[in-house]
């Protein structure tokens, strides 16, 4: 195996040089293979000066184990077989002060999730980048090994799904490393989303951005779903909980909000966004969202809260451009976030739905309906919210 050869194990990276640890390194699935070209990492013998660090002093100010073939950590060969005494002797001059990523595919993965659905998305999803990215150790290897001849496609499915995946025909499997990555990061989404570990993203900008076909990604997920159902077969996993459609409904708001918050930091002065957040929130109760009992059930739960934001921006006089802004968080037009909000205040107005005056210009805040409304309320209390609760339940003091 020479640099820059396909990867035996994976046939999806190539075999990069590591010098200082005289390793050839894949850079798709991270496997480590001996190299025959060992490399001097004797920085100081031609750095410093240009002198031969043979004849003069060379600055040593650093880890000496950084030193290969140098004044390293010693290793004594006394007791090495003398079969194995020159593969020994090649490894006292490698550097071993400093690890390596054993998985880097698995944190590029993690890294993607995070840049193309936000840090909520990146830590509901962890389980599955592992499962998919990572392969079987120890007992777990041994039973799917123990399964040759027995059951051939329990076997199979119980294989690294990512290598199934990299490895599939041209059309099916990414074009390049980078679009594996992609490709993986938008499948474990969207398994996460089938097993109600999240709410069900939409697919389609995330694919016309990254260049990812129907057929890729229903394939990838379809492998990783597999897998998933292989291990909970073999007693390595839990079927999840079926969530209720209260709980699916509080983790779309908490998810969309999330994310809507991390916007709005980077637009809107601090005092702004405490202001936003605190009539958002007191919307929310009285809209009962969060719950199975929504009075904007009826509403795609990313539209309802770009919905809820929006009204609390327009009361605010904050929302000019904002209704593009929010569209672009979830891959939703603008034009159709003021439609909707329209059609909202429209039919509270009108008399033909009740959303608890969420949809009102009155002069009473959000806030003072839901005080009004539940002086106990205890359904929805969020960050900024319950403090002012409590201030508006106490009695004036003059």
């Amino acid at each position: 195996m020479k640099e820059n050869e396909t990867c035996e194990d994976c046939f999806a990276g190539t075999m990069e040089i590591d010098a200082h640890k005289g390793e050839l390194i894949c850079s798709e699935c991270g496997i480590v293979a001996a190299s025959q070209d060992l490399f001097d990492g004797d920085a100081g013998k031609t750095t410093y000066g240009g002198d031969s660090a043979t004849h003069h002093g060379v600055q040593r100010n650093c880890d000496s184990n950084d030193q290969t073939g140098t004044q390293g950590s010693y290793m004594d060969l006394s007791g090495v077989p003398a079969s194995q005494r020159r593969d020994w002797a090649r490894r006292r001059k490698v550097n071993r002060s400093t690890s390596r990523i054993k998985h880097p595919l698995s944190v590029a993965v993690r890294k993607k999730v995070k840049e193309m659905y936000g840090d909520y998305a990146s830590r509901a999803v962890e389980p599955y980048i592992k499962m998919a990215c990572k392969p079987l150790k120890g007992e777990l290897e041994e039973q799917r090994s123990a399964l040759e001849g027995k059951d051939k496609a329990l076997k199979k499915a119980l294989g690294m799904p990512k290598q199934s995946i990299c490895r599939k025909g041209q059309g099916v499997r990414g074009e390049t490393s980078e679009q594996n990555i992609v490709l993986l990061a938008m499948a474990v989404v969207e398994v996460a989303g089938r097993l109600g570990q999240l709410s069900k993203m939409d697919r389609r900008s995330g694919m016309e951005h990254q260049g990812i076909s129907t057929r890729q990604l229903v394939s990838a997920v379809k492998t990783i779903l597999n897998h998933y159902k292989a291990r909970v077969r073999m007693g390595w996993e839990t079927a999840p909980r079926k969530k209720t459609p209260g709980e699916i409904r509080e983790d779309g708001v908490d998810q969309a909000v999330h994310h809507i918050h991390d916007m709005l930091s980077d637009v809107l002065t601090e005092s702004n966004h405490l202001e936003l957040n605190q009539d958002v929130e007191a919307r929310l109760a009285l809209l009962n969202e969060g719950t199975a009992e929504a009075l904007t059930g009826n509403t795609e739960v990313r539209m309802a809260v770009c919905v809820t934001f929006y009204a609390s921006l327009v009361r605010l006089g904050l929302q000019s451009g904002m209704a593009d802004r929010l569209g672009a968080v979830f891959g939703l037009t603008g034009s159709g976030i003021r439609s909707r909000y329209e059609a909202l205040v429209a039919a509270e107005r009108a008399g033909e739905m009740n959303y608890n005056g969420a949809f009102l210009d009155t002069e009473k805040s959000c806030l003072e309906l839901l005080m009004a409304l539940h002086p106990d309320h205890t359904l929805i209390q969020r960050a900024g919210l319950e403090s002012l609760w409590n201030l508006g339940k106490e009695p004036s003091s003059s």
